[in-house]
């Protein structure tokens, strides 16, 4: 699943190196809508809506599939997992944004009328009903405001007061999760989010692994995954918008590509490079 504005054709290069490492892989770019507007333009629920719409009317994946989201995509793959108990072996996101964005370098993802509407009335209810990237602003000066008012990230993260248990057990039926996050990415703010540590409250310092909830209150699984080496994180070294291109092909083959051959032994060794 690609980010926000791009479509599936976006995802092309990544499949070719897909298909060129698995012959008869079966390889699918899901788009959603029109692709680029509709990105940014649709609901975040609305996106995983569609998306597990067409994942389960494709007669291919219903034996199960490993399933890979970049950047705002990260999102909508992991969403489904936890909503549409989607049968899936291995999730891989890359660069992406679990634990949400916030700052003007991501308002720099959308043309600039979006970006004073975003940074100023972000949890407004038209501004979550209209732009995608609203739905995993994580402002955390106002983090009452967000949980309470946001209509996605706190859903999915299990971060309100009722907690959603068929989320956490959809996303302990993995084999592996895998996560990363580039130290030169120049859109997510803070990259760290990639691993579920945004920025600490009333803090633009991402958080540590004993600050972030989804590690210490277990959420939605993760310091479970992580204690049953389910858990792969990885640091990449390229610009976020080659996160799928030829820049990241080596950082791909070493480390990610492995994921997608389901005759390895079901668990790794839970490591970070």
């Amino acid at each position: 699943m690609h980010g926000v504005l791009a479509t599936a054709d976006d995802m092309n290069e990544l499949g070719g190196w897909l298909t060129a490492s698995f012959p008869g892989i079966y390889v699918i770019s899901i788009e959603i809508g029109n692709g680029y507007d509709d990105s940014f333009l649709l609901p975040m629920n609305k996106q995983v809506e569609l998306f597990c719409t067409a994942v389960l009317a494709d007669d291919h994946l219903r034996q199960g599939f490993n399933m890979l989201g970049i950047s705002q995509g990260s999102l909508i793959v992991r969403a489904a997992v936890e909503q549409c108990s989607l049968p899936v072996y291995n999730l891989i996101t890359r660069v992406g944004v679990h634990q949400g964005i916030f700052g003007d370098t991501s308002l720099k993802l959308l043309p600039r009328q979006f970006w004073e509407l975003l940074s100023k009335y972000a949890y407004e209810e038209s501004v979550q009903n209209a732009i995608s990237i609203a739905g995993f602003w994580r402002d955390p000066f106002q983090l009452e405001k967000y949980i309470n008012r946001s209509h996605f990230l706190p859903d999915i993260n299990n971060e309100r007061e009722v907690r959603n248990e068929t989320y956490r057990t959809n996303m302990l039926k993995l084999n592996a999760f895998v996560m990363t996050y580039s130290d030169i990415d120049e859109v997510v703010t803070p990259p760290q989010s990639g691993w579920f540590l945004g920025y600490a409250s009333q803090s633009l310092k991402p958080e540590t692994w004993n600050q972030s909830c989804q590690f210490t209150e277990d959420l939605i699984g993760m310091r479970t995954l992580r204690d049953q080496s389910k858990l792969h994180l990885f640091i990449g070294h390229t610009r976020h918008e080659d996160s799928e291109h030829a820049p990241d092909k080596e950082f791909f083959f070493q480390n990610i590509l492995p994921f997608f051959n389901n005759t390895l032994p079901q668990l790794f060794e839970c490591k970070i490079k």
